[in-house]
């Protein structure tokens, strides 16, 4: 059979002259179809090369035809797509499937099948990702977008079917395929075209035996305002390095992982920003990698000796900066001591005095930093402090101009622009700086944020929304020590030791190892690899479709609006300081995992959500009292909607919004066997038992 394109279109073949239930010989059609191709890539030499060289022809041709060819099943026909080493569709080559038995790939319904063979004594496997798809030995369907209805058929065609995605993409896939009962099974790390085979199967393998093992996923906390339990820091989501001083000072000082945490993500932000930019794909020249950061510590929960071994190298550094300063300072006052007043003038002018090089604050109001922007002195600077009611009590945030600094505050994290205006008369006169950047680190008690965050203006104007949260608990009480821990040295810690001195090369005047990047006013983007890309793209519609109506977000929208972007800085941030070219995927899904935490923590504040309680938790209480008192772990689905309370519960909408938040976080199965019934989870059910 002939595999290379056929351009000759002398003799098109109209299919509309056949019955849609009509059969044609698998050799026929293979030869009418090449025999139908038209002269689609003419004005693309480059595309055209590519499909000669990888064989087959136009994947134009599939949609326009192969769709509309029906068979008796998904083996009658074979049309594969063919990709080049990057994974792009170039093109498409066609096989009789049932006398060519070496190939065993093949397309159906606009999908690929690999491995097809493996069928009778294996698993099928379904995906989205076509890297997993080329990779695996496992017998796998792929299509760019899978539907509850494909899903469906494909179980008729195999006696065992799994979905695969990423860990990052499970709970909308399992939103997604709700109603069709296929098992899903997520893979820690994206698949890219590195991944190893071996590695991969046996991955897939394990989570297989697991899934069999039992029939019900781990419980995913409903989370509810300020109702909810204390979700876990995900540490593990750090780098190693920061990881590693994160534990260490948590272990240390006894303060909450958490706390620990954010105070070495604040150190990185403050050092990264000075040299590169996060990736956005409405500028070339990215945006500023700058976080903000706000953490919840009551009084004693060991914040300022958290945040200041965190810092310990940047304030290092700060003092020897300082250090020069003041004596640069003596010297030019030196200079021109015993000067008339004239020749002082005269002095001053052609010897500027020297500026000081702070660049850490604990309390600075935004006309003084913003001064320091516009004048030059600084380009970097980190508002970072223990006690946030400084900031969030002090003069410029409880007086008339409030509005106008938190625009400037907002103005300064998006694209790292400042500006002040002065009268004529002003020594310090107008002007406005750019490419500046400010990291915010605040720490503060509850009762000293809680009416800050609570506040309409300061949500209203995305001031708060910009920022990562965390509420760590409290230990207080459970910090006991013994002779070992007294006797322990933090500053003899190798895990913080190797920390301290990756800040202080990065804080290092001296030119750092060229990295091949474009710099832009002393900066570079960290790019995303593909597998970057595919992650972010997954992110961002994760908590796009949770913010719709009855969603998760759905009253959290200008705080999970940006989450997508505050990942990608973060991600910036991440890749920066452990020394990476760009951000791969385990940089980017450690830091959605940070950002989803951080959402999860602002939904916990009152006044957010629109109730204490949200209706799939009304809805699980009813469900659980009813089954508990009948002593079933079942009920018939429109028996559920028809009598559960409260009343509002039964309409339509808001109780399918409710049994979707449910069967998503694996508190219930939804069953349909002639009948929708409703499963609890056994583990709801008198302890488990």
């Amino acid at each position: 059979m002939n595999t290379q394109p056929t351009w000759d279109t002398t003799i098109p073949f109209d299919f509309n002259e056949h019955g849609t239930n009509e059969k044609a010989p698998q050799s026929d059609l293979v030869t009418l179809l090449e025999e139908s191709t038209v002269t689609l890539l003419s004005s693309d030499p480059v595309k055209q090369a590519m499909v000669k060289i990888f064989g087959g022809c136009p994947p134009e041709i599939k949609k326009s035809v192969i769709d509309d060819f029906e068979g008796d099943n998904f083996f009658h026909h074979a049309v594969w797509d063919t990709y080049d080493y990057s994974l792009n569709l170039v093109g498409a080559r066609f096989y009789d499937v049932e006398h060519n038995q070496e190939n065993s790939s093949y397309a159906c319904n606009g999908g690929n099948f690999f491995n097809c063979e493996k069928l009778k004594d294996s698993p099928l496997l379904v995906t989205e990702d076509s890297a997993l798809a080329f990779i695996t030995s496992y017998a796998v369907y792929h299509h760019h977008k899978i539907t509850d209805k494909g899903l469906k058929q494909l179980s008729l065609e195999a006696k065992q079917i799994y979905f695969v995605c990423s860990t990052h993409e499970l709970l909308n896939y399992k939103r997604r395929f709700r109603d069709t009962g296929v098992n899903i099974i997520a893979l820690q790390i994206p698949c890219d075209i590195t991944t190893n085979q071996s590695e991969l199967d046996a991955e897939i393998t394990g989570l297989i035996m697991g899934s069999q093992s039992s029939e019900w996923d781990t419980l995913i906390p409903i989370i509810q305002g300020n109702t909810a339990i204390n979700a876990p820091y995900p540490i593990d989501s750090l780098p190693p390095l920061a990881k590693l001083a994160a534990m260490a000072i948590s272990e240390h000082v006894q303060a909450p992982i958490a706390m620990t945490a954010q105070c070495v993500i604040g150190a990185m932000s403050h050092i990264a920003q000075s040299y590169v930019n996060a990736p956005d794909k409405h500028n070339p020249h990215g945006e500023p990698c700058s976080l903000f950061l706000l953490t919840e510590g009551q009084s004693g929960s060991r914040k300022t000796t958290s945040r200041k071994l965190a810092d310990k190298a940047i304030i290092e550094h700060e003092r020897k900066q300082y250090d020069l300063y003041r004596r640069d300072l003596e010297q030019w006052r030196s200079g021109q001591a015993g000067l008339n007043k004239k020749d002082r003038e005269a002095y001053g002018v052609e010897n500027p005095p020297p500026n000081d090089p702070s660049t850490l604050y604990s309390d600075i109001t935004l006309e003084s930093i913003a001064g320091l922007y516009v004048d030059g002195i600084i380009k970097n600077a980190s508002i970072s402090s223990d006690e946030a009611a400084q900031f969030f009590g002090g003069h410029t945030m409880k007086s008339d101009t409030r509005n106008h600094a938190l625009g400037g505050y907002t103005k300064l994290f998006d694209d790292g622009t400042v500006e002040r205006t002065r009268s004529k008369s002003n020594l310090n006169g107008s002007g406005r700086a750019y490419d500046v950047r400010l990291t915010f680190n605040l720490q503060g008690q509850h009762e000293v944020l809680s009416d800050a965050l609570k506040d309409p203006v300061l949500k209203g104007q995305g001031f708060l929304p910009r920022f990562i949260l965390t509420i760590p608990e409290n230990l207080a009480g459970t910090r006991l020590q013994d002779t070992s821990h007294q006797s322990n040295n933090a500053h003899l810690d190798h895990r913080l030791v190797v920390y301290w001195t990756r800040c202080a090369y990065l804080l290092d005047d001296c030119p750092q190892p060229q990295t091949g990047h474009e710099l832009h006013d002393g900066r570079f983007v960290m790019s995303m690899n593909e597998q970057a890309k595919q992650i972010d793209l997954s992110f961002y519609n994760e908590v796009e479709r949770l913010q719709a109506k009855g969603q998760r977000y759905e009253y959290l929208q200008a705080f999970a609006s940006r989450a997508s972007q505050l990942a990608r800085r973060l991600a910036t941030v991440f890749a920066y300081f452990e020394g990476q070219q760009e951000i791969d995927a385990t940089i980017l899904s450690g830091a959605c995992d940070i950002v989803r935490h951080s959402l999860g923590e602002w939904s916990r504040y009152a006044e957010i959500e629109v109730s204490e309680e949200s209706n799939a938790q009304k809805l699980l209480k009813w469900l659980i009292k009813k089954c508990t008192e009948q002593q079933v772990d079942n009920i018939i689905y429109q028996v559920a909607q028809s009598r559960c309370n409260p009343k509002d519960l039964r309409r339509k909408d808001t109780f399918e919004l409710a049994i979707n938040e449910l069967v998503a976080t694996n508190h219930i199965q939804v069953t349909d066997n002639g009948k929708r019934v409703i499963r609890i989870n056994p583990i709801l059910l008198n302890g488990g038992k």
